[in-house]
């Protein structure tokens, strides 16, 4: 069975950060088979750092911010490793990440995905994303244990979806969910819960997502280059997006409550903040889009799918 994996970087004015990172896949062992980075725009000698310090690295410059879907897009298209390692440049991993969770994907054919325990930096270990989760009455996604400590979050398990900060994918899973502008992230999301659209895709083509705790990382954040305006933003238009592409009849009933003060809330918090206006505007004006390529899913699923997923797009 070919374990190679390509690694994937995508970069946005992140040169305080992605030499450390890169530096962390030295320790990854052989089963890297090549670091892809595409660099989106980056004005800050990015591209100059990753030149002169790692020339192994396959630099594709975007010349233009071009979102971190398409980014990693743009290198899984150009990837020759049966397996996909999806990295922010802010993270540093720890020595034996890939390898650990390349061996749980390995353990379960059934896992199309595999996320380790991220850490947040400081002097006391405290939990940055143990996989991602519901928040409150499920109103958004959250990063599970933020902010606890690593004790709490040792056990390995199926979680809803893997922080695509640091998230292995099996590469048959992912052109089990391909399509035009998903080849495998989500285009139009731009940056921000494509991680939880892929995995929600997986899921319901039969695929299940692991945490393995085995597998640490630290996630420092802050290496998009994305300020808060712009964060808040994509992360409000695309809420209600994520679920309209990908909820069933059962899962829509349960998210339901929880979006509807979601966005009462946020249409509050509008009144003085222009990014979240143009956020409602634009989430409504991608609502038939994003009807339509839910149809679309659920097409390519009833068509190729296992008939457990099959099942499950009936619903």
């Amino acid at each position: 069975m070919d374990a190679s994996v390509t690694v994937s970087v995508v970069t946005h004015q992140s040169a305080r950060h992605v030499d450390a990172c890169l530096a962390s896949l030295e320790s990854q062992g052989p089963c890297v088979r090549e670091v892809l980075l595409a660099d989106s725009g980056s004005s800050d000698g990015t591209l100059e750092c990753v030149r002169a310090r790692h020339p192994r690295v396959r630099v594709r410059s975007l010349g233009r911010n071009a979102g971190y879907a398409a980014a990693h897009n743009r290198n899984w298209a150009a990837a020759s490793g049966a397996f996909l390692l999806a990295l922010n440049p802010d993270v540093v991993l720890g020595p034996g990440y890939v390898p650990r969770l390349l061996e749980c994907l390995q353990a379960d054919p059934g896992l199309g995905a595999a996320g380790g325990r991220l850490l947040s930096p400081g002097p006391v270990p405290r939990i940055d994303s143990a996989g991602i989760a519901y928040g409150p009455a499920r109103a958004r996604f959250v990063d599970r244990g933020r902010g606890s400590s690593p004790e709490r979050y040792a056990s390995e398990e199926d979680v809803l979806g893997a922080c695509g900060a640091a998230a292995l994918y099996r590469g048959t899973a992912l052109d089990a969910v391909e399509a035009p502008g998903e080849s495998p992230f989500a285009e139009r999301l731009f940056m921000y819960y494509e991680d939880v659209d892929l995995c929600w895709r997986l899921r319901h083509a039969g695929w299940r997502v692991r945490y393995c705790p085995d597998a640490e990382a630290v996630h420092e954040r802050g290496g998009s280059g994305a300020d808060e305006a712009f964060t808040e933003y994509h992360l409000v238009r695309n809420r209600l997006w994520v679920s309209l592409r990908n909820a069933t009849g059962g899962e829509g009933l349960r998210e339901l409550p929880g979006l509807a003060a979601f966005e009462l809330v946020k249409l509050v918090q509008a009144i003085g903040r222009p990014h979240l206006r143009a956020a409602l505007r634009d989430q409504l004006r991608g609502v038939r889009a994003s009807l339509a390529e839910r149809r679309q899913q659920k097409t390519r699923l009833l068509g190729r799918a296992s008939p457990a997923s099959r099942v499950e797009a009936q619903r």
